[in-house]
């Protein structure tokens, strides 16, 4: 039975997730790990990468056609049998020392229940004005880092989608599964992590552990991302923060502020108009979805 449990949904992605793959050579086996892939509906040669590389990793296939990520994760939770599940994305390059880190730092704290790691960006795949703005290089390109000393995240604070982890007595324990009605291939597509980790850990646990030396580097592309998408994006996400009663948190801040107090420290580290109206429009999605709490958060 493998230690460590590494899933990843994919759709239409085949050059991105066969560089994963061949990284994943790399990695020590000891911890033991196995590597889920849920193909989710895709019409490319994914399936036949899946099927080549299948000797030669501890890898599982899975097939989802139903389109969404959440439902996607929530088939491979069901696959899954290592005593801890690492989430990641299939745009990643994992450090070689990733899941050692992990492991160690999960053996050393028995208490903590959620995992993060450090996200680095590839700051040549995005444009300037998202690689210069504190704030939206964590909205918009999952960056996560807090230098280099292993702590607890603070109240509200939760890491990022392409490097968390859990530990699957802690899902057991309430039958937990993502949100279906949130993220990738959803009419919401973000809010996703948030809405599955508020069920393993409360805002005010103190069970979540970040570790600075579990390190993937986030090469996701968005060099064509419009100041349009953008603000579309910053909305939908402070909507679904809302939506969960979360409006307050910044995955980069370790706080116990009040939400106006937050909205000023965001406003402070603007560095453009582009971002001014990003921010904005986040502030507006988590009013909205404070206000008007609907579509409820469905879970898998």
């Amino acid at each position: 039975m493998p230690a460590i449990s590494i899933l990843v949904a994919t759709r239409n992605r085949k050059e991105s997730l066969a560089r994963l793959i061949d990284t994943m050579r790399e990695l020590s086996r000891v911890p033991s790990w196995e590597l889920i892939v849920v193909d989710n509906g895709s019409t490319d040669s994914t399936a036949a990468l899946l099927s080549a590389v299948a000797s030669s990793l501890p890898i599982v296939t899975i097939y989802e056609n139903q389109q969404g990520k959440s439902r996607a994760l929530n088939r491979a939770l069901n696959r899954a049998e290592g005593e801890i599940l690492v989430f990641t994305d299939d745009d990643v390059v994992p450090d070689p020392q990733w899941l050692v880190a992990l492991s160690r730092a999960s053996a050393g704290h028995p208490n903590a229940n959620v995992f993060g790691g450090k996200v680095l960006l590839n700051y040549d795949l995005i444009p300037d004005w998202v690689a210069n703005s504190y704030n939206l290089k964590t909205i918009l390109a999952s960056e996560q880092d807090f230098g280099t000393d292993i702590r607890w995240f603070g109240p509200n604070q939760y890491p990022v989608g392409p490097n968390l982890a859990v530990r699957k007595r802690a899902l057991d324990s309430g039958q937990f599964n993502w949100p279906v009605n949130l993220g990738p291939g959803t009419k919401i597509p973000v809010g996703d992590e948030r809405g599955f980790l508020m069920q393993v850990s409360p805002p005010r646990a103190r069970d979540r552990l970040y570790v600075p030396n579990s390190i993937v580097r986030h090469n996701s592309s968005h060099t064509q991302i419009s100041v349009t998408s953008a603000i579309k994006r910053c909305f939908l996400g402070g909507y679904a923060a809302g939506l969960m009663g979360g409006g307050r948190e910044d995955s980069n801040i370790d706080h116990a502020q009040s939400a106006a107090s937050l909205a000023w420290h965001r406003l402070r580290a603007t560095a453009s108009p582009s971002e001014i109206i990003c921010v904005t429009a986040r502030a507006f999605g988590v009013l909205a979805g404070t206000i008007i709490p609907f579509p409820r958060v469905v879970y898998g």
